[in-house]
C-alpha cells in the first residue's frame, strides 16, 4: 500500500507497470483492466493510465465516458489531477487517466508532449500503490517510450507466429532505443500451461541469439470464451466472471507481480517518478 517509508520519512514510490505488445488484438487492454480490478480488490490502490493516443479503449472496456482526457493536459488547458476520472465497475471503483484523443496532427506526440504525459502520470500517480500503463500497440515512439518509463514491462503475446514476431520486435526496439534489458512475457489465449511455456521458449530461443536481454515468463492466460463475453458486456473478465479460468490466471499473475521485487534492469532516459527527467527526447 502507499504511504511513508518509516526509515526515511519519504513517501513510498508507487510501482509502475507498463503493459505493451508489438501488435493489437492480443488481449492487452482486457488484461490491464482485469488486472486493475484484482489489484484493487486485494487492497492495492491502483491507477489506470491509457496511453494509447488516439485509440484508447479502456473507457469502452470499463463502460464509462470520461469527461476529460490527457489531451487537455498536453494543450496546457487543465492540470493532470483535473482530468482524472473514476469508473464504477461493479463493486469496484477504478481511477483512470483517459488517453489523449487524436487531433488534426494525428496520434503521434512530439518529444515535448511525451514528456508532458510522463509528468502528468507522475503527478497523479504519486497517491497510488500501483500505476498500470496501457502503452498502446505497436513499436512507434509513443508506446515504446511509455513502456521504457515504467519499472516493469509486461509484453503480451499469443501463440500466433505473427504476434510472437511482433512481441520480439517490441523487445528489440525497447532495448535498442531505450537500453531496456529486462522484460516479462505474458502469453495469452493458450490451450494449456505447457502451451504457454512452448511459446515462451520460442521467443527466448530467438532473443538469446540476437539480444543481450533477460526475458521472464510471468504468466499464461488460457483461451476462454468468457473473455469475449466480458468485452461485449463492457466489463473486465475478473469482475464479470470471477471464477473463470482466465480470471484465476490473472489473479496468479497479480500476486507474482506484487511479490516479485523489481529487478535492477537498465532504465530508459525518461522514467515515471524520476526527479531528473531530461529536457530532450527519450523516444525512439
Amino acid at each position: 500500500m502507499s504511504g511513508s517509508n518509516p526509515s526515511t520519512g519519504q513517501a513510498k514510490r508507487p510501482l509502475t507497470v507498463a503493459v505493451t505488445s508489438g501488435k493489437g488484438g492480443v488481449g492487452k487492454s482486457q488484461l490491464i483492466a482485469s488486472l486493475a480490478v484484482v489489484l484493487q480488490q486485494e487492497g492495492h490502490k491502483t491507477l489506470l493510465v491509457d496511453c494509447d493516443v488516439g485509440c484508447g479503449n479502456l473507457d469502452v472496456l470499463l463502460g464509462f465516458q470520461p469527461e476529460h482526457d490527457l489531451r487537455a493536459v498536453i494543450r496546457g488547458e487543465m492540470a493532470p489531477a483535473d482530468v482524472l476520472s473514476s469508473a464504477a465497475v461493479g463493486d469496484v471503483t477504478l481511477d483512470v487517466l483517459a488517453a489523449p484523443a487524436a487531433d488534426r496532427k494525428g496520434s503521434e506526440l512530439s518529444p515535448a508532449e511525451l514528456l508532458t504525459m510522463v509528468d502528468a502520470v507522475t503527478q497523479v500517480g504519486a497517491n497510488y500503490s500501483v500505476v498500470l500503463v496501457d502503452t498502446g500497440a505497436g513499436v512507434s515512439r509513443n508506446p515504446m517510450l511509455f513502456g521504457a518509463a515504467a519499472d516493469r514491462i509486461l509484453v503480451v503475446t499469443n501463440p500466433e507466429p505473427t504476434a510472437l514476431r511482433d512481441a520480439y520486435t517490441a523487445i528489440k526496439v525497447l532495448h535498442e532505443a531505450h537500453r531496456i534489458d529486462r522484460f516479462e512475457l505474458v502469453v495469452n489465449e493458450t490451450q494449456s500451461a505447457s502451451d504457454g511455456k512452448r511459446v515462451y521458449r520460442q521467443l527466448l530461443s530467438v532473443a538469446d541469439q540476437f539480444l543481450p536481454v533477460e526475458i521472464g515468463l510471468i504468466g499464461t492466460l488460457p483461451e476462454d470464451d468468457r473473455v469475449v463475453r466480458a468485452v461485449r458486456a463492457r466489463q473486465p473478465t475478473t469482475l464479470a466472471y470471477p471464477t473463470a479460468s482466465y480470471s484465476h490466471s490473472v489473479r496468479m499473475l497479480a500476486r507474482r507481480l506484487m511479490e516479485t521485487p523489481v529487478s535492477d534492469r537498465a532504465r530508459g532516459q525518461v522514467s515515471f517518478f524520476n526527479q531528473q527527467q531530461p529536457s530532450g527526447s527519450g523516444a525512439a
